[in-house]
């Protein structure tokens, strides 16, 4: 069965004189926007939906964070192949990182705009459970089929780029309160995500890091989505709608020279929304 998405409207900026005439418009395209549940440990979504820009909504309804990755397979290989070859860390030269969703909190919701070319894809999360176990491991690996059966749309504006790179994250403008469509564009030769994380009060960047690396207490942070892996070349968009506070962009990627985690290697940046 293949999903009829439902469109939904990015913008509209109208300015009026003060005659009331109209004086500038600004409409983004309508994409089509597709819904996927997490809960432990599935995913609910389609089996197929039509190829093109697509908002994916990810909203969680488990008990744990979740991440929804889109991972491309070429031709002759399937869903089975991907969860056999990632669940055992084997290496797959016929896979391609696309994008997705970042991590959200349990509960919250987030979304991000892919151009889904046609073909057969998989979604999957690989966040570790409590007993040390990859969420993959446990049910959260599903197929999907891409299918080119849609009137073509264009992907929406952007009103920001966010660059990656070895290793750095860099912002055409600053981030503000408010809505925004940011692309996501990997320029660096490895894989890289843009991860979206809301400082908690008192917390820095440094907490945050520390905790990662094992130290103790609670969360020092919310999880807010943002992009997971891009391989060299991919974008995606990132659909946020920001209050004041402070945030952080951070990559959990391993580098392909040292093993280490990019963040390791300065790939993580404070982001400060001051109220409008």
């Amino acid at each position: 069965m293949i999903m009829r998405c439902v469109p939904i409207a990015f913008v509209t900026t109208v300015a009026m004189l003060s005659s009331g005439a109209l004086r500038a418009q600004r409409v983004l395209p309508v994409v089509p926007t597709v819904t996927v549940t997490a809960h432990e440990f599935a995913f609910d979504a389609p089996d197929s939906i039509m190829a093109g820009p697509t908002t994916i909504r990810f909203v969680s309804h488990g008990r744990q964070q979740h991440v929804l990755q889109f991972e491309k397979l070429a031709s002759g290989h399937t869903t089975s192949d991907f969860a056999r070859a990632f669940n055992a860390h084997e290496a797959m030269p016929w896979v391609t990182n696309v994008g997705g969703v970042g991590t959200v909190s349990p509960g919250a919701e987030a979304a991000a705009t892919l151009d889904l070319t046609p073909g057969q894809y998989v979604m999957v999360c690989d966040i570790a459970d409590t007993d040390g176990t990859r969420h993959s491991a446990k049910g959260m690996i599903r197929g999907l089929v891409v299918v080119d059966e849609r009137t073509r749309v264009a992907m929406p504006t952007p009103d920001i780029v966010l660059d990656l790179s070895d290793y750095a994250f860099t912002l055409s403008k600053p981030l503000t309160a408010g809505a925004h469509v940011v692309r996501v564009r990997n320029a660096g030769p490895q894989s890289h995500m843009a991860l979206l994380w809301r400082l908690d009060n008192g917390k820095s960047v440094a907490d945050v890091t520390r905790w990662i690396n094992g130290g103790p207490g609670s969360a020092p942070m919310t999880t807010m989505g943002g992009v997971p892996d891009l391989d060299r070349g991919q974008s995606a968009e990132m659909v946020l709608d920001l209050a004041p506070g402070r945030y952080m962009l951070i990559c959990l990627d391993d580098d392909i020279h040292d093993q280490k985690p990019h963040y390791a290697h300065g790939m993580v940046r404070e982001i400060v929304i001051s109220a409008k």
